[in-house]
C-alpha cells in the first residue's frame, strides 16, 4: 500500500485534502463577500446621480430610476448574502466531516447528507431531492421554477445588518424625495 494515497483505508479524507477543500470554499465565500461590497460601491454613485439630478430637474421619473436601481442591487446583494451564508454551512459541514464528497462545491450537499440516513448514501442527488422536497411532478415543483428558487434569497438575509439597513435608508430617502418632487410639481 503506497503511503502518498488520497485516502486512508477507512474511505476517509487525508488532512491535507481535506485542507484543500476547504481552502476551495473559503474561496467562494470570499468572492461572494467581494461581490457583496462592490455591489453596494457600485449603488452609492447611481443613487447619488439619480437623485441629485431629480431633486435640481424636479425629475419624479429619475429619482423613480433611482428607486429601482436600489431594489434591483438590493436583490443581487441579497442573492450574494444568501449564496455566502449557503458555503459558509458548506464550510462548516466539510469541517466537521459530515459526510460531503470530497472537493464538492455544491452548498446542497449540507441538506442533502443531513436528510439522508448514513446506511443511503448511495441513492442518486436527483432522488435525495425529490425525497427532501417531497417533489411531485406539479409545474410549480419542476425543473423549469428551479431557477427561481435558488435566485430567491432566504427570510433571514432580508432582515441581516446587511441589507436592512443600508437599502432600508436608500429607499426611504428616494421616497422622500419623489413625495417632495411629486408635490413641488
Amino acid at each position: 500500500m503506497q503511503v502518498d494515497e488520497a485516502v486512508t483505508g477507512d474511505d476517509t479524507p487525508c488532512r491535507e485534502d481535506l485542507h484543500k477543500h476547504l481552502d476551495f470554499i473559503q474561496a467562494v465565500v470570499t468572492r461572494m463577500s467581494a461581490a457583496s461590497t462592490s455591489t453596494k460601491s457600485w449603488l452609492l454613485p447611481v443613487v447619488t446621480a439619480t437623485y441629485g439630478y431629480g431633486m435640481t430637474q424636479n425629475a419624479w421619473s429619475v429619482i423613480a430610476l433611482g428607486l429601482g436601481a436600489v431594489l434591483l442591487f438590493m436583490f443581487l446583494d441579497a442573492h450574494y448574502l444568501d449564496r455566502e451564508k449557503a458555503y459558509r454551512a458548506l464550510y462548516d459541514a466539510v469541517a466537521r466531516n459530515k459526510g460531503i464528497p470530497l472537493f464538492s462545491l455544491d452548498p446542497r450537499e449540507v441538506q442533502r447528507c443531513g436528510q439522508v440516513p448514513e446506511n443511503q448514501h448511495d441513492i442518486t442527488a436527483d432522488e435525495v431531492d425529490d425525497q427532501a422536497t417531497g417533489a411531485v411532478d406539479t409545474p410549480e415543483k419542476g425543473p423549469r421554477f428551479q431557477f427561481l428558487n435558488d435566485w430567491k434569497p432566504d427570510t433571514s438575509v432580508w432582515k441581516s445588518w446587511a441589507i436592512t439597513p443600508f437599502y432600508g435608508s436608500l429607499l426611504l430617502v428616494g421616497l422622500i424625495l419623489l413625495v417632495r418632487v411629486c408635490l413641488m410639481t
